[in-house]
């Protein structure tokens, strides 16, 4: 077994070559700062965040699992489930280290061998094994170099970055095959990934693998010494460079090494013996430091000359100099050909002096000075460790000191209405978390020191004295991406720039990154834990049976369809008695979108609710306990959710202020109705408020509060307690998921979902059914139509129809609430008018038939609103005086409303022109009177 301070000497090696290490063992991650964060292939890890590698020191973590370790061997030995010492063979193979020097193993005593046996024991066996072969990996696999003609053909694609876009053939000088170096470029602005490609063998057994090979590594373009054996060799950083570099010397071998600017001394240089030899260094540090071990490096080699080209001395245009990170790539891209670059090479100072290039050996932060340009210019350079600043000396030097650490601008960013600009950076603060962030250019009024003390806050490290520099360095950024801004999640843009943001970034493409911007604190409630497939078994799974359940979960599911459709918003209200699983229904909803703190109350102020409806825009937002909200404004508040627009409110200035405006479906829950809850302030709830807020007993009919299927519980708590155990484990995968689905087939979506309102409304209203019936219909109709679609999209694992089912069977139970399909503000009317009948028919109404015989003997009615009759039939006939009847008998209604409504149901003499017919009434002559017939009893079951 390796011995631990062999162990420990590889995992320093390790740390100076963690980037190959890394691409090796954890492709496709992405530097933030000084980490590295990636997947972790050993669990269903959905994002990268969670797992990261220090990048300085080789510390790792697993926030999700709270596996760690302190090095590279570590961290191997994890990935493969090796011991420390077999992850420390592994790692010394890979980077070509010796291996550890081990006694030779014991003479077999006699009796260790078996007569006529000649084989060792099995300690020796293993002694034997311990000692890892050169140029293999411990395993008896070998690296092969050049590749035999009899060797399968390379892999097309890597397991985890798909096809290359760019396969670069490492040959050697009789141009057969070394091995490969594979490039791929990613989308939106992500690294690039490089993987080396090379042919290993065993036992006659041929394998390619996606690893570099051990020992010095051969060069790229070495068949060019053959065919330039007396030209200047030229050296680039990286094979894009070489190839472009060609094109501009043709005549010359151009060469390049396998590994980037901190892989220098991985090569071998032998072949560079006695060749004259000239670098073209990469235009920035990491460039030139690269350039500055590449000229050891030939020179150790025997080289017989090395000069390094003058970079700061060229140009991409007459006028316009380079910019950071530009090669000869770069040079040809601007128009550069061979006669530019010749004549280029023809100047005095188109080289560096002999020690013109630093070695790059300049601690981070230290100020050093190097010959630069005969005019340098002032200056900022951006380092993985930090932001420099260089200044001009008067000796013509320039000054490099840090000013703060690593700070990037991304792109400049404006809201929807291009206003409020701003510049969009990211940094790490000092815990390593990655921040990212606008800094409004408001912000850079007078001193600007606004703007340094947001970065400030958010945890940048700033040199002291430096912060006129940050902002200065912040100011002079000129950024060709663009970003929006908006204060609200959901759907934003159109056509093909359709885009559904969330605070964590933005889905669909479009040509701007889309940003969330937001100042509540819990703003971020999309968050995720676990997997899709855990959350559909664990928790969607538990919801089959239960139509309450699955019926907000196909909520959920709807809010996002809202826009594609242009229907308006509204909300559904479950209403039961405590203890009937109703808040548990709203976060198992609330799980399709985040964790358990997504559920919100209804507790708020007017602002509160508004900032609330803006961050749940185009999605489900919870509200629990009904009650909390004053019973004075509740029904205000679900006006205002459900008609999706903020209040208008008066600017600086006097004028109005943009109006605040969201589109979204929210489920509540409480011990009332809306309607009740109202009441109890002495309040009139609208008709229009209940139909934007559908009532739904809680109560499922089945002694299970809820519930209906307990799913082998034994009682519908612990049912409750099941689901809130699983909705604190998985959650906020299904609803990204969907929105992915739904940006796929949105073309097709609004044709699916309005013949699905039509098999709905057919199954559960008649003809005669009212507008206000057939309103709330389509809105149950949609959760119903999209709790079908995310079961076809395999989001939610349910049996078709499951969702269309319980929004049916939910919606009969809110008719039957709501009194039926007719329309409610007419029962009101009709319902009001026979109350007041009911009430003061004896005591306010006088009987037609009495005559006036004295003042002193006939009894008087008292605050009368008019006369009463029996007619043929026995039955009372109503004379109600006008100003009685509109202002009392249909008081908060229309009176003309209420007479037509009367008239046409047969309960009132008139027509539509002549509402108040002339009457004979004993001692007042004729009248006009609202004459309303005994019929008004015979409508009690509407």
């Amino acid at each position: 077994m390796p011995t631990i301070p062999y162990i420990k000497r590889v995992s320093a090696a390790a740390l100076g070559s963690i980037d190959s290490i890394l691409s090796h063992w954890l492709p496709g991650g992405k530097r933030e700062g000084s980490e590295y964060l990636t997947l972790n292939p050993k669990r269903a890890d959905s994002a990268p965040g969670s797992f990261s590698i220090n990048l300085k020191t080789g510390k790792w973590s697993d926030f999700a699992t709270g596996d760690k370790g302190l090095d590279l061997v570590a961290l191997v030995a994890y990935l493969e489930s090796e011991t420390q010492g077999r992850a420390a063979r592994r790692l010394a193979a890979f980077l070509g280290l010796e291996p550890e020097e081990s006694s030779p193993p014991k003479r077999a005593s006699s009796d260790s061998r078996k007569p006529g046996n000649g084989k060792p024991s099995t300690s020796n066996k293993e002694a034997n094994a311990a000692t890892v072969p050169p140029g293999g990996d411990g395993d008896g696999w070998q690296c092969v170099m050049p590749v035999p003609d009899d060797a399968p053909p390379p892999s097309a694609a890597h397991s985890k970055h798909g096809k290359p876009s760019r396969r670069y053939p490492y040959l050697a000088q009789d141009s057969r095959i070394n091995f490969y170096h594979d490039r791929y470029d990613k989308p939106n602005g992500e690294k690039k990934q490089f993987s080396p490609l090379t042919l290993w063998q065993k036992a006659g057994k041929y394998e390619w693998r996606f690893k570099v090979s051990p020992g010095l590594r051969p060069l790229y373009g070495l068949p060019g010494l053959l065919q330039f054996p007396v030209a200047v060799c030229w050296f680039t950083e990286g094979e894009k460079a070489a190839e472009a570099l060609q094109k501009l010397l043709p005549d010359h071998s151009v060469l390049c090494w396998q590994g980037g600017s901190q892989a220098v001394e991985k090569s071998d240089y032998s072949p560079l013996a006695g060749r004259d030899c000239v670098i073209f260094p990469d235009y920035d540090l990491p460039g030139k430091k690269a350039a500055g071990d590449l000229l050891k490096r030939l020179t150790a080699a025997g080289a017989g000359s090395v000069r390094v080209l003058h970079v700061d001395r060229l140009e991409r245009a007459a006028g316009e100099p380079l910019q950071t990170g530009d090669d000869a790539a770069d040079l040809v891209a601007c128009g550069w050909d061979t006669d530019r670059f010749a004549e280029f090479l023809k100047r005095e100072d188109a080289f560096l002096p002999d020690a013109g290039i630093a070695t790059g050996e300049a601690k981070p932060g230290s100020v050093e000075d190097q010959p630069q340009a005969a005019t340098p210019q002032r200056g900022f350079e951006l380092l993985d460790d930090g932001l420099y600043f260089l200044e001009p000396t008067k000796d013509s030097m320039l000054r490099r000191r840090k000013v703060c650490a690593r700070l990037e601008v991304l792109a400049l960013a404006r809201d929807t209405d291009s206003r409020e600009w701003g510049t969009l950076v990211r940094f790490a603060d000092p815990d390593n978390k990655v921040k990212q962030l606008v800094i409004p250019a408001r912000s850079f009024n007078g001193d600007g020191l606004e703007a340094s003390g947001r970065l400030l806050s958010e945890g940048l490290t700033i040199a002291p004295k430096s912060r006129q520099l940050v902002i200065e360095y912040l100011q002079t950024q000129t950024p060709t991406k663009r970003a929006r801004t908006t204060n609200r999640t959901g759907w934003h843009g159109v056509g093909d720039d359709l885009v559904f943001v969330l605070p964590d970034g933005s889905l669909g493409q479009s040509d701007d990154e889309w940003l969330f911007a937001n100042n509540r604190p819990d703003s971020n409630l999309f968050r995720s834990r676990g997997t899709l497939k855990q959350w559909r078994e664990q928790v969607a799974a538990l919801c089959v049976g239960n139509s309450r359940l699955t019926f907000a979960v196909s909520v959920a599911f709807a809010a996002p369809l809202l826009h594609l459709i242009e229907m308006e918003s509204g909300g559904f209200h479950y209403r039961g008695t405590t203890s009937s699983g109703k808040t548990s229904a709203l976060i198992v909803a609330g799980s399709v979108c985040g964790s358990p703190e997504y559920l919100q109350r209804w507790r708020s102020t007017d602002n509160g609710l508004e900032s609330t409806a803006l961050s749940h825009c185009d999605a489900l937002l919870t509200l629990d306990e009904l009650k909390m909200i004053d019973a004075r404004i509740a029904g205000e508040s679900a006006y205002l959710l459900a008609n999706g627009a903020a209040k208008v409110r008066a600017n600086v200035t006097g004028g109005a202020r943009s109006t605040a405006k969201w589109r979204l479906l929210f489920l509540s829950a409480g011990e009332l109705s809306l309607a009740q809850h109202v009441a109890e302030s002495g309040k009139k709830t609208p008709a229009g408020a209940e139909l934007r807020m559908a009532d739904i007993p809680a109560d499922a009919g089945q002694g299970l509060g809820c519930f209906e299927n307990l799913h082998d519980f034994d009682n519908g708590h612990e049912f409750a307690k099941a689901l809130n155990g699983v909705v604190s484990k998985y959650y906020g995968t299904a609803f990204p998921a969907f929105i992915e689905a739904v940006l796929k087939h949105r073309e097709t979506l609004r044709e699916s979902l309005f013949d699905a309102r039509q098999t709905f409304e057919k199954a559960t209203l008649t003809q005669a059914a009212s507008g206000q019936a057939q309103r709330v219909a389509a809105r149950f109709a949609l959760a119903g139509a999209a709790g079908e679609l995310a079961t076809e999209w395999g989001v939610t694992g349910w049996q078709p129809g499951a969702s269309m089912q319980s929004a049916i069977t939910c919606f009969k139970a809110w008719l039957q609430a709501f009194g039926g399909e007719g329309n409610k503000e007419e029962r009101a009317m009709i319902e009001q008018v026979r109350h007041f009948l009911e009430l003061h028919g004896e005591s306010r109404f006088t009987d037609i038939e009495r005559t006036v015989v004295d003042d002193n003997h006939t009894p008087r009615t008292m605050n009368k609103a008019g006369f009463r009759q029996k007619n043929h039939e026995s039955n009372l006939e109503y004379y109600c005086y006008p100003e009685v009847f509109k202002a009392e008998i249909c008081k908060g209604f229309d009176y003309k409303a209420v007479a037509r409504l009367l008239i046409d149901r047969g309960f009132m003499k008139g027509d539509g022109k002549n509402l108040q017919p002339k009457v004979n009434l004993p001692g007042e002559g004729r009248k006009r009177v609202f004459h309303i017939l005994p019929t008004i009893w015979e409508g009690e079951s509407d």
